[in-house]
């Protein structure tokens, strides 16, 4: 490290700088490294030289004009082949080298084309500021200072106007001595053509210019790059990364990922995937299998909520636990299946929660089970309801709609399945049911109370019901997307939708049965137990009363949303219809 701090980093850009530009070899560009290797560390300290020669102050390189190459599309596809042809002669393409309308040479054949019109000397630019044309020399690559100094000492150029090319071509393919031109690339308009004024031999001389002694070169340069912070100093490359496998492993878990993005859909956002925070209600069958799919798009963020325990049933089909789990009692189901991601993804951020959540009909409701629930679903960006009753999606779909959430509802019958979304004006779980949630597990026996599915169902389910959510968030209109029309064809090529992604359902209902699938669309109901503007407006209002009052009274949910006076007024209406039927009959 000291021998890297005390070596003269001027003088060695002189060194192998300034006597290869003033032999016979003419060498107009350098590199140079100079590295520190730290092994214990893995870490690498390097610094970058690419020397060009230096004017004395007070004449640096200005232009006096600057405009765009305006050579016809035809004289530059010349130009093109021209280049090509002596990158063929040559084995190799200097960074360097004279144009006319006619001919493209080297440096080194000035004398073939001296006096010709429109000659301009030109240069490949690669630099950052391609399309910054307005700072003249500045904007241009630092190719260029040498260029200026070689036709000032090689060419007898100082003092005069000279045509300086910026060459900018965008694509400079490979090529060899049997590989044909290509087309004439549109970017070569991007060039840009300067009058650059050539400093005399004097005004690169430090000795006349500013009186130093003669034990000191006559001649300076510079190059050496910046550093981070854009001051002149090394830079610092961190190698530990490469060699910790929990890196490794990040690296290669989302290797499928940027391949999709790269080769086949560019609108990917994997970036918006990653830190996605997920909610899922429900650490069984469909919560596993969930959380399986989610990792594979690259969602990082999981937040389990389950009270129940992992039992020795449950290893077979749900795919995050072990027999482990299984032993002294179970193991509580949302720790252990947040436990399990962080052994699959070693930068997963899983939080489990022992949640009982509060439902209709189950008058035992624990004191902080709302607020802590509720504080979950304000603080993901995606819910999953994935629980096993039907009343324990009542709550946090009433959540979900109070805070204008993305929620992802999956349920399972013995051969069928049932993925939706929530929001946007759509339909939810309970907008089709005509009576209020209430307990289903009563007055059943042990094998009703247990959910009995095909066991290929859920991983179905599960995989449409995270393919359902990243359609969603890749839509500009995220939860408010719009759905497509029921029973239209989805292979209709007047089938569009504005994500990457596809056609974006409310609902897709499956059958193992007859191995089918629709996508029904169905409006939200205005008298909905769950989702209308009356129970969503008295759970803001005073959300503690409003749950506890549901969980005991088993009619207030039906008088809170105007569900039984609807049921009331169509009994009413179906009355009338029934007594003008029997008027018309005894007719």
């Amino acid at each position: 490290m000291e021998t890297f701090q005390q070596v003269d980093k001027n003088d060695l850009l002189n060194q192998h700088f300034l006597p290869h530009f003033f032999s016979d070899e003419k060498r107009l560009q350098t590199i140079l490294l100079i590295t520190f290797a730290d092994l214990k560390q893995h870490k690498i300290l390097y610094w970058y030289g690419i020397p060009a020669l230096l004017p004395v102050p007070g004449k640096s390189i200005t232009a006096s004009k600057q405009e765009e190459w305006g050579w016809t599309g035809q004289e530059k596809a010349l130009f093109w082949e021209n280049l090509h042809l002596m990158r063929k002669n040559q084995g190799r393409l200097d960074p360097c080298f004279i144009v006319t309308k006619t001919k493209c040479v080297p440096l080194a054949d000035y004398e073939s084309v001296r006096g010709e019109n429109d000659l301009l000397f030109g240069f490949l630019d690669f630099s950052e500021k391609l399309d910054d044309v307005t700072q003249g020399p500045a904007s241009m690559g630092w190719t260029m200072r040498n260029l200026v100094a070689y036709l000032c000492f090689h060419l007898d150029l100082g003092g005069k106007s000279v045509s300086i090319l910026s060459f900018r071509g965008q694509q400079l393919r490979r090529w060899d001595v049997h590989t044909k031109p290509h087309d004439y690339d549109a970017s070569l308009d991007h060039s840009i053509v300067v009058q650059i004024q050539i400093p005399t031999k004097d005004n690169y001389n430090w000795r006349l210019k500013t009186a130093q002694a003669d034990s000191l070169p006559a001649y300076r340069t510079t190059g050496w790059e910046l550093n981070v912070r854009g001051k002149p100093g090394p830079r610092w490359m961190n190698l530990q990364p490469l060699l910790d496998p929990t890196h490794l492993a990040i690296q290669a878990a989302d290797l499928n990922l940027k391949l999709m993005k790269w080769r086949m859909i560019p609108e990917l956002q994997v970036d918006k995937l990653q830190s996605t925070r997920v909610l899922l209600l429900g650490a069984g069958t469909l919560g596993c299998n969930v959380a399986r799919v989610l990792l594979g798009w690259g969602v990082r963020h999981f937040d389990f909520v389950d009270y129940g325990k992992v039992s020795y049933s449950n290893p077979v089909r749900q795919s995050l636990f072990t027999l482990e789990d299984c032993h002294d009692g179970g193991s509580p189901k949302a720790e252990a299946a947040a436990d399990a991601l962080r052994q699959i993804a070693a930068d997963v951020v899983s939080r489990g929660h022992q949640l009982s959540i509060p439902m209709p009909g189950h008058a035992a409701v624990e004191e902080d089970a709302v607020e802590n629930l509720d504080q979950l679903i304000q603080e993901c960006d995606v819910v999953y309801l994935l629980t096993d009753t039907r009343e324990s999606r009542w709550l946090p779909t009433v959540m979900a709609a109070a805070h204008n959430k993305v929620m992802i509802n999956a349920a399972l019958g013995l051969d069928s399945w049932l993925v939706m979304r929530h929001g946007g004006g759509f339909g939810c779980y309970f907008c089709n049911d005509i009576v209020a949630p209430e307990n289903s597990m009563k007055n059943r026996t042990l094998d009703q109370q247990c959910t009995v599915t095909r066991p290929g169902l859920a991983p179905i389910a599960s995989s449409m019901a995270v393919e359902l959510m990243v359609s969603l968030l890749h839509h500009p209109d995220g939860i408010n997307a719009s759905a497509p029309k029921s029973g239209l064809n989805p292979f209709s090529p007047t089938v569009d939708s504005e994500s990457p992604l596809g056609l974006i359902p409310h609902q897709i209902r499956g059958s193992l049965v007859s191995y089918t699938m629709m996508t029904p669309t169905v409006p939200a109901f205005t008298y909905c137990t769950a989702c209308s503007r009356s129970v969503i407006e008295a759970y803001l209002n005073d959300k503690n009363a409003t749950v506890l009052q549901a969980c005991k009274d088993g009619d207030y949910l039906e008088r809170l949303s105007g569900l039984q006076t609807f049921r009331a007024e169509a009994a009413s209406k179906f009355e009338d219809t029934w007594d003008e039927d029997d008027v018309l009959d005894e007719d």
